[in-house]
């Protein structure tokens, strides 16, 4: 049989599952729109009776431009390669020295401490990020900041579905320049639009992205705020990463806000004392993040992520890994150096491998795995880099990998269940038998069962105090 994995079209991406509502695709093309789904995720829609066609190059999913081509034309002349992180001129590890950035970030601070250089230098005059709205039910929305108050407002890490579009079609019809933030699969976006788009190639001036384990839809953040007796209906607002200055970076805190009462936020809750927060498991996983082998955000000019790194995360402030590919940036960063402003040490590229390796598993050989699943049956899907015979999957991966794919697409129906239910437990229920495998695949089934049924516990123990 064929390799059904030839370049498609947004009808092709859409109608498959794999769209992540990104919205270049409407910032192209008007026929195009972005409407929320039932399960809390954007999602292109087709308003006209048939689109113009553009749009298909500025999809992530159904461009026939993959991380490699793009990476080469942007960094290929004086940079080093690596297939797991791309193109690259640095590699680092470390913190912000300067005060405020890193208790204000999620990690190490340096996103927003480069931002805020980019805009004190004049490089740009705002930058396009994600921040938080104001808003019950749409909780976040990429927006413009132009001033360092603001970019230190809306810096820290969202786990909360967003599009692009109307934020690009405003900064289209503006004469200033820009940096954009965002994850992989985002500044892909940008970037076919930047190559499709003479105004957005003009305004923005430089990408940096995020170090991405998947997205999320909505429901993760209602399934936070729900075992804190706070409903989804009534879910205000919601810090996904609280530190503590006595706890290890990798223990953090939530901390959520019911409607009607933002003065009074409820205590912060540790991610460890909650149900569904193990990223392995997936919940509320799009299936587009299943068909993506970039973690690093290779088309970006400079990519962070947190250093998970048994050498970093003892420390409670949080640590960067970071990839820099952009001369300008790299000359920030180095004068940050020198001048105090940055503990940052040089990292051989295993480190993020090292950083990151679960994700890289699932996201290169299981897609391996996915993708000749795929073609056996004659199912359209992305084309990547990865192909079907790239890895020798073993049995038990196999199984894992599987029953990811599986948690993630069950937990959308059991929450969505869950809720005309109103019951938590509900959910809970629905997704135990799937758990209970993916735990003893994972040999951790006696542990993971103990945190479970604790974590529950805990539930309920609060809703009655």
């Amino acid at each position: 049989m064929s390799n059904p994995a030839v370049v498609g079209s947004v009808e092709t991406v859409v109608s498959g599952g794999y769209c992540i509502g990104c919205g270049a695709c409407s910032v192209k093309d008007s026929c195009w729109t972005i409407r929320e789904n039932e399960f809390g995720l954007y999602q292109a829609e087709l308003i006209a009776s048939s689109s113009m066609g553009s749009a298909d190059n500025v999809c992530p999913f159904s461009a026939g431009r993959n991380e490699n081509d793009l990476g080469h034309l942007l960094y290929g002349g004086s940079s080093k390669f690596d297939s797991r992180v791309g193109y690259y001129k640095e590699i680092y590890a470390g913190h912000v020295l300067e005060s405020g950035y890193r208790e204000n970030g999620s990690s190490g601070g340096l996103v927003t401490w480069v931002l805020i250089r980019l805009l004190a230098e004049g490089d740009i005059d705002g930058v396009i990020h994600v921040g938080e709205t104001g808003r019950k039910g749409e909780l976040f929305e990429y927006r413009v900041s132009e001033t360092p108050q603001d970019v230190i407002k809306n810096a820290k890490s969202r786990y909360y579905p967003v599009h692009m579009d109307d934020v690009l079609k405003r900064v289209k019809l503006s004469n200033k320049r820009f940096a954009f933030v965002g994850v992989p699969c985002f500044v892909k976006a940008l970037r076919l639009l930047a190559e499709n788009d003479e105004e957005i190639a003009s305004r923005v001036k430089y990408c940096i992205s995020i170090f991405c384990g998947h997205f999320k839809t909505k429901a993760f953040s209602e399934m936070i705020a729900w075992q804190q007796g706070v409903a989804p209906a009534e879910l205000d607002s919601i810090n996904f990463r609280v530190k503590n200055p006595k706890r290890p970076a990798n223990q953090y805190s939530v901390q959520v806000t019911r409607a009607g009462n933002s003065e009074h936020k409820l205590s912060p809750v540790m991610t460890r004392d909650l149900y569904g927060m193990d990223w392995g498991l997936g919940y509320f996983k799009p299936k587009a993040c299943d068909w993506c082998d970039d973690i690093a955000g290779e088309t970006a000019d400079l990519a962070c992520g947190d250093a998970w790194l048994p050498e970093f995360t003892g420390e409670s402030g949080g640590t960067n890994i970071v990839v820099v590919r952009h001369a300008r940036i790299s000359d920030l960063i180095r004068g940050g150096i020198e001048s105090g402003f940055l503990a940052l040490s040089e990292q051989p590229v295993d480190k993020v491998y090292e950083s990151q390796a679960g994700n890289y598993r699932h996201r290169q050989e299981g897609l391996s795995l996915r993708i000749a699943q795929a073609d056996a049956k004659g199912i359209w899907h992305p084309e990547k880099r990865v192909g079907p015979t790239s890895y020798t999957v073993s049995s038990k991966r196999r199984k894992i990998y599987d029953t990811r794919v599986r948690l993630a697409q069950k937990s959308h129906l059991a929450f969505l269940k869950a809720k005309e239910k109103k019951s938590f437990i509900y959910f809970y229920a629905a997704m135990l038998p799937l758990e209970i495998k993916y735990l003893y695949l994972n040999g951790r089934l006696g542990k993971g069962m103990v945190k479970s049924v604790y974590t529950l516990v805990r539930k309920f123990f609060r809703k009655s105090r």
